[in-house]
């Protein structure tokens, strides 16, 4: 009997918050004051049509740092998700990371595999979505998102919202000398990066373990 190929997995995008999906407002625990990146939601609806899979990894010390609840954090992703499917889009899973090094919650001081660079993120995201980290983009304003989507073998575009413009000039820098954290691409925002991606997604050629990607800029 031919059961026929084996449905292929889809590949996953996972996307930064703050100052990448949103406007950068420093531990943001309002919901009334998310703000979205202009053409952020159509962006991803775009992904969404292209049969990504795309998730939220998004680092939340504020709740280790005592500055706002776990509440507070999770009205404040209902808010952003809720925005952006207003505006067409679909967030598959959201992942967060509480912890941090220094965190004034006992419980919550650690040094953990979820925040980034760490990729336990990712892996809950491929495992909640059924998606494949294969090839996967990791896409976001500081150079731990770039960081995140080297160890995960993965290709990376850094935008140059939130805290984008900073963390560039460091990526230009260690281009220059051949070393460190290289994005694959740097772009001017969300819905530039996910051109990059839709353009790019054919391409299977993945890192050398060592970051070194090709940086464009649009």
């Amino acid at each position: 009997m031919n059961r026929g190929r084996p449905r292929r997995k889809r590949r996953l995008v996972l996307l930064d918050r703050d100052g990448t999906i949103n406007v950068e407002k420093g531990f943001l625990a309002d919901p009334n004051k998310v703000e979205l990146i202009p053409g952020a939601a159509r962006a991803i609806a775009k992904l969404n049509r292209a049969g990504f899979a795309v998730a939220i990894v998004t680092n939340q010390s504020g709740i280790g740092r005592g500055m706002y609840t776990l509440e507070e954090m999770r009205t404040t992703n209902a808010r952003v998700v809720g925005l952006l499917k207003m505006g067409g889009a679909t967030i598959d899973t959201v992942e967060f990371c509480p912890h941090h090094p220094e965190a004034v919650i006992p419980a919550l001081r650690r040094i953990c595999r979820c925040r980034k660079p760490g990729t336990l993120m990712a892996r809950r995201a491929a495992t909640r979505t059924g998606a494949t980290l294969r090839d996967c983009v990791v896409v976001g304003d500081r150079l731990n998102d770039v960081r995140m989507g080297n160890k995960l073998r993965g290709r990376s575009v850094l935008v140059l919202t939130g805290y984008g413009k900073a963390h560039s000039l460091m990526a230009r820098k260690a281009r220059m000398k051949k070393e460190g954290t290289i994005p694959d691409a740097i772009v001017r925002d969300l819905p530039a990066a996910v051109e990059w991606i839709l353009k790019n997604r054919r391409s299977t050629l993945r890192k050398d373990g060592k970051g070194r990607g090709q940086t464009r800029r649009r």
